[in-house]
């Protein structure tokens, strides 16, 4: 088990920033609950007001299940680019029923997507990534809030 301290997390937005930064989203998704943290960092690093979330239940404890549950109550008809953000990239199927849904109510948008693990089995890839996970991470927002 690898534990992700802020230390890192701060390194690692800064870094995602950095190589997002040329896409120019005008407005970020998150993925609740694990994109949550990292999406509203990139929006201050990237200085970008229209931050949204997307609700999505692809875990019960920890095994995954078989379709991911969405709740989508984005407004993203004014906006161009969208990044959508999650803190992992496992199997996949939580990125590719995002992107699936929201490109089919907004076809007309860009979307691209961030994270900041992934796992090179995953059925999709996120566009821009930091770290291929290879042992089960525990956030330090899962651990040091769960009081």
């Amino acid at each position: 088990m690898y534990h992700y301290d802020y230390a890192q997390f701060r390194h690692d937005t800064c870094e995602l920033a950095r190589v997002c930064r040329p896409f120019h989203a005008d407005a970020i998704v998150g993925i609740a609950r694990g994109g949550l943290m990292l999406s509203q960092a990139l929006a201050y690093a990237l200085d970008i007001r229209n931050i949204q979330s997307i609700r999505v239940e692809s875990y019960d404890g920890t095994c995954q299940r078989e379709h991911p549950n969405l709740h989508v109550n984005c407004d993203l008809k004014p906006a161009q680019k969208v990044l959508i953000v999650d803190d992992i990239v496992d199997s996949g199927r939580t990125l590719n029923a995002v992107l699936g849904t929201l490109k089919k109510r907004y076809p007309h948008t860009v979307f691209k997507s961030a994270a900041l693990f992934y796992k090179s089995t995953a059925c999709v890839q996120s566009d821009f990534q930091l770290h291929e996970a290879t042992e089960w991470i525990d956030f330090f927002w899962e651990k040091d809030f769960n009081l």
